[in-house]
């Protein structure tokens, strides 16, 4: 991510937090794959019969009540997650891929349940992820794929999923997500799609801002 980039998703999440009513803080876990996969001559060769393995995430945000009864919340947050994916094009010896991203991402929670004690939250959000780490690994042949331009180093993607918000004290609240990740279509060489999706269950805290 260049410095230009960064500095303006350091002053977005700043003037964020100095509006909202809560921050956060979450830990993740998720697994992905490539979906939708087409060659040059538009027919899926990919194999995704492989496990999906599990890795570890992190991320912060913001939190701004959009209504007054706080029914409708708006977030905006900053993540990183590792993915690791093993497919193969009609091989018996997968492709392994680890892919590293930060990710922007916003977008709406909406209460079904809006208890004191207890949320059952929709959401919805879109996010924009940077590629920072990215390999492949056939056998014994291995490729940085920050190097060249065949593989997408930025990534649209869309969210949406459900989440449980359980208050703790006046102050902080612990609440856990599924969030179901799709991405847009991206292409390698002009000729080849795929959309990266994932997967992931998050648990974090809630903390509200007391305001002067």
């Amino acid at each position: 991510m260049n410095l230009t980039v960064f500095k303006y998703v350091v002053f977005l999440v700043g003037v964020s937090v100095s509006y909202a009513q809560d921050i956060y803080v979450e830990t993740s876990l998720s697994s992905a794959s490539f979906d939708d996969f087409k060659s040059d001559d538009g027919v899926n060769t990919l194999d995704n019969k492989y496990s999906r393995p599990v890795e570890f995430g992190i991320g912060v945000g913001a939190i701004l009540n959009v209504t007054d009864n706080n029914r409708l919340k708006w977030d905006l947050g900053l993540n990183f997650n590792k993915y690791k994916i093993n497919t193969s094009l009609n091989t018996s010896i997968p492709t392994e891929y680890n892919l590293n991203y930060v990710s922007l991402k916003t977008g709406p929670y909406f209460s079904l349940i809006n208890h004191s004690r207890v949320k059952l939250q929709l959401h919805a959000h879109s996010s924009l992820d940077h590629l920072i780490f990215g390999s492949n690994q056939y056998s014994d042949v291995y490729d940085d794929l920050l190097e060249g331009k065949n593989f997408s180093k930025l990534v649209m993607n869309y969210h949406y999923g459900v989440a449980v918000e359980i208050t703790l004290s006046n102050s902080s609240s612990l609440y856990m997500s599924y969030d179901s990740k799709n991405g847009l279509t991206n292409s390698i060489d002009g000729d080849e799609s795929y959309r990266l999706n994932a997967t992931s269950i998050l648990m974090g805290f809630r903390f509200k801002l007391n305001k002067l």
